[in-house]
């Protein structure tokens, strides 16, 4: 089920942290797409690739700390070639990213809506990076909080029947929460990096 709870890590928990980015409907006229991005990496691990070095970058580079960071109002800042080769910097860490975008040229199956398909593809993504450990018991998807595409979320990723098998051949629980922008949860603000970029 989906929840709004804070994250319940165990250091064995794939973290994986999602942003969607344009409209499914394609309805936007400048920029007709439809598309997800993200980035993922084990509890154990959250602490030291993603959220320090995130918050260091943001209370050097960024104005604070306490700052929310939002991609599209970040490039429309004007920002400077020292807070770009910060971001860049802090893009070398080594956790997983992901992006899958669609427009209204894409063909999609009957029946199969830009939602539905970018849902697919998400979890193969998961699925697949689930297979390369072997000691994952859990998988957390997190999803930003957006009102209107939390109940499309719901309806396109089918949690208990994700079927995700890690390394050693076991077969591993999902759970999914929506998190609001207000928290500045670093991983959900570097989804948001990743989202927008390939957006």
């Amino acid at each position: 089920a989906m929840t709004n709870d804070t994250l319940a890590l165990t250091p064995e928990t794939l973290l994986v942290f999602i942003d969607e980015t344009g409209n499914e409907d394609y309805s936007d006229p400048k920029n007709p797409t439809f598309g997800r991005g993200g980035c993922a990496v084990l509890g154990a691990d959250y602490k030291r690739l993603i959220k320090k070095p995130w918050r260091k970058m943001k209370r050097e580079k960024m104005g604070g700390a306490a700052k929310p960071f939002h991609a599209t109002a970040f490039e429309q800042s004007r920002p400077s070639k020292k807070q770009i080769t910060a971001i860049n910097r802090f893009l070398q860490q080594p956790f997983w990213r992901f992006a899958a975008m669609s427009d209204a040229r894409t063909e999609l199956p009957p029946g199969i809506d830009g939602h539905r398909a970018i849902s697919l593809v998400t979890v193969n993504f998961v699925r697949k990076r689930v297979a390369t450990y072997n000691n994952v018991t859990r998988v957390a998807l997190v999803f930003e909080a957006s009102g209107r595409g939390d109940e499309l979320v719901k309806r396109d990723l089918d949690l208990a029947n994700m079927n995700l098998v890690n390394g050693s051949g076991k077969h591993i629980g999902v759970e999914g929460c929506f998190m609001e922008k207000k928290y500045m949860e670093p991983g959900l603000e570097v989804a948001d990096l990743i989202a927008h970029t390939a957006g």
